[in-house]
């Protein structure tokens, strides 16, 4: 095989995705770093295949800009939202799991043989252990690809750590490299206190469409698309409707933001298994005049959605160093974050942001009353979010250069070895 990073050579990739889409909640809609991480390589000229489950009535193989997807035809939902009790959610968990690893390693074993890949890719904490298998039976290096983690937050509780086997076994998998996406869970402490060589660690952020959200120019259709009231204050939340995302927080805050400030708007942005309770709750909150759910919007329409609002919150439990912060500060809008994970490292409070304390979340109507009373402020927070996030985050392109490259060297470093 030639030196992928020196001559241009053209890699065979084999990735092992364990979700049957790359979209959370819909075509074009959710986090893009699911597809970016597949559809990066065809871009830089490698030929990319991903072996991933789908229906058994579907299709088996299929094209995705670029790529050739292979599908383990099944029914089974390999991460299953469960709330039977303990007990019952744990072995749903665990046959699930085993279902997994009976099924993905001889496929991906079948698949490797007939397509004889340079490298192979592990995609997730499910990924990871089906990726080693295939690269010790071919001879061939594997990376492996995570996105984000909640071991971190258990790290004191040796039960529930203990009981997340699936994602600790993905940190322990051997791997050329792991590639962990730094969105504030602790992706690099657990690696760390796992024994992880961080040599062989990458901490990155996920990459932002910069150019796009800072010359967006449809907030005034937007607003009349979605009936916000003229000279209403628009205030903002972007994020998959998950009971992990604590939209509810938000409109808990409502009621009294709304007595002193009764023209304003919650526009709530996404889609989910949440979306019945949260409309419930803003009925039962009385708020449900002042609150518009949209449903989920593609990538292509979210910038416009940022443009037109007047100041951004995201208040999720374990971290809010995720994309819809990441876009919500390139793009110049005031952001206010729930002080959780490594959000502070992003949000620095009362210059980029205003953080609220986990405990102080009593304090969200004012904090936000006071935000949308002040213009100027509000104008110098986004500001300065926009410079700090064009300072520390890649674009698009640039982040999925970083990834291509690591596979590339791994294979080049594996060529290398071999040739001794």
């Amino acid at each position: 095989m030639p030196d992928a990073d020196t001559t241009g050579g053209r890699l065979r990739i084999l990735a092992v995705y364990p979700w049957p889409d790359f979209w959370s909640m819909g075509k074009g809609s959710g986090a893009p770093s699911f597809r970016l991480s597949v559809t990066a390589f065809p871009k830089h000229g490698h030929e990319m295949h991903v072996l991933l489950p789908g229906h058994p009535d579907g299709p088996a193989e299929e094209d995705c800009d670029g790529a050739r997807l292979h599908r383990l035809g099944t029914r089974i939902n390999f991460y299953p939202e469960v709330r039977l009790g303990s007990v019952f959610q744990h072995a749903a968990i665990l046959f699930a799991y085993a279902s997994w690893l009976a099924l993905a390693v001889p496929a991906a074993l079948r698949l490797a043989a007939k397509l004889r890949p340079d490298v192979v890719i592990g995609m997730g904490s499910l990924g990871a252990p089906v990726a080693r298998a295939v690269g010790r039976a071919r001879g061939i290096p594997n990376v492996t690809r995570l996105f984000g983690t909640e071991l971190a937050a258990m790290r004191g509780d040796r039960l529930r750590f203990a009981l997340r086997y699936r994602d600790v076994a993905a940190y322990r998998t051997k791997a050329s490299y792991i590639v962990a996406c730094n969105d504030g869970s602790g992706s690099d402490e657990v690696a760390r206190s796992l024994g992880v060589d961080m040599a062989r660690f990458r901490h990155w952020y996920n990459g932002v469409d910069k150019e796009r959200y800072v010359n967006a120019r449809g907030g005034a259709a937007v607003r009349q698309r979605f009936g916000v009231p003229e000279g209403n204050h628009l205030v903002l939340s972007v994020s998959r409707l998950h009971r992990e995302k604590r939209v509810d927080r938000l409109l808990n805050a409502a009621p009294g933001l709304l007595g002193v400030l009764p023209n304003t708007t919650f526009l709530i942005v996404g889609g989910g298994e949440e979306e019945d309770a949260l409309r419930a709750l803003a009925r039962e909150l009385e708020v449900s005049e002042n609150v518009i759910f949209t449903g989920a919007l593609t990538r292509d329409e979210l910038p416009d959605v940022y443009a037109a609002a007047d100041a951004f919150v995201t208040l999720s439990n374990r971290t809010n160093v995720l994309n819809p912060l990441h876009e919500a500060m390139i793009a110049g809008l005031p952001v206010v974050a729930l002080d959780t994970g490594g959000t502070s490292e992003i949000v620095r409070n009362g210059e980029t942001g205003v953080l609220v304390r986990v405990g102080a979340l009593g304090d969200l109507p004012r904090v936000l009353t006071d935000l949308l009373s002040d213009r100027e402020l509000r104008r110098s927070l986004g500001r300065a979010a926009h410079r700090s996030a064009d300072e520390r985050l890649p674009t698009y392109e640039e982040r999925q250069a970083m990834e291509v490259e690591i596979v590339e060297r791994a294979a080049r470093e594996h060529e290398t070895a071999r040739a001794r």
